[in-house]
């Protein structure tokens, strides 16, 4: 048996609950560190997500990189979430899809149709293959980047080789760019007068350029009313995307706390709307 085949045995017959604990257990987390290093840097496969809200999601690995997605526990409290509110029938956006983990989740949840739109050509390349590993699934890359104009825009990208910027985002603009691009932007409005169907569902994390993505589609919001979940990255960042919802939603509070936005949220968050 492979190294990768050992592993996933093992990884296999831990159950979730524990998986998503490691990471707080010094010893246990050191020792899966070990290995990881010691046996798997580098490694690149395709593996089944075997636990958590992307279970039976073929995905294709590369470690050290997509460790957490690998065993199921990305970012778990908010897939957990996601999971949660998204309802079988929707037609869901994933806008900054990064590797298309999320959209996996939304699709397994059994939504209608994802349209995942990410305009990073490393990041879309994977989604890609995420595509062609489950065909079953209704996921569909869109290689733009939403904002508030159609067009072009310069694109930066980050030293982890995955991440990237509008150049208008104003998330840490002390970060220096490794380099930059041009991509493509639309609007929401232009993508449903595209054909895109109009969405139930919206999850927008695009490193700070997210009020760019709702005032782009005001009328979106105002006709349809998608349900949000939006990655914040600054209460400033916040204060800018609550003027724009608050028009539009009559419930907005904050993933983490539960409440409306004030000052007790986290400097990164989630906020949540709907009526």
């Amino acid at each position: 048996m492979s190294q990768k085949g050992f592993i996933q045995r093992v990884l296999d017959v831990i159950p979730f609950s524990v998986r998503s604990k490691v990471k707080y257990i010094p010893v246990i987390r050191q020792l899966q560190a070990y290995i990881m290093k010691r046996y798997m840097h580098g490694k690149e496969f395709i593996a089944t997500i075997s636990a958590g809200p992307a279970k039976g999601l073929v995905f294709p690995v590369k470690l050290p990189q997509d460790k957490y997605m690998w065993i199921g526990t990305w970012e778990v409290d908010f897939a957990n979430a996601l999971q949660q509110y998204v309802q079988p029938g929707w037609v869901c956006y994933d806008i900054g899809g990064y590797k298309g983990y999320y959209a996996g989740v939304m699709a397994l949840k059994g939504a209608k149709e994802v349209y995942v739109f990410e305009p990073m050509p490393a990041n879309a390349e994977k989604i890609r293959k995420l595509i062609e590993l489950n065909p079953s699934l209704p996921i569909h890359l869109k290689q733009y980047a939403v904002s508030d104009s159609n067009g072009q825009a310069t694109f930066k990208l980050m030293p982890e080789e995955t991440m990237g910027k509008l150049e208008n985002s104003s998330f840490q603009k002390e970060e220096s760019a490794v380099t930059s691009l041009t991509v493509e932007t639309i609007t929401l409005s232009q993508l449903v007068t595209n054909g895109v169907p109009l969405p139930d569902f919206i999850k927008i994390d695009v490193e700070g350029a997210e009020e760019f993505v709702l005032k782009g589609g005001s009328d979106i919001l105002a006709q349809k009313k998608p349900f949000l979940m939006i990655e914040i990255h600054s209460p400033a960042i916040g204060k800018r995307c609550w003027d724009v919802l608050k028009q539009h939603y009559q419930t907005i509070h904050v993933l983490e706390t539960g409440k409306v936005p004030d000052d007790s949220a986290p400097e990164i968050c989630h906020y949540i709307a709907y009526n």
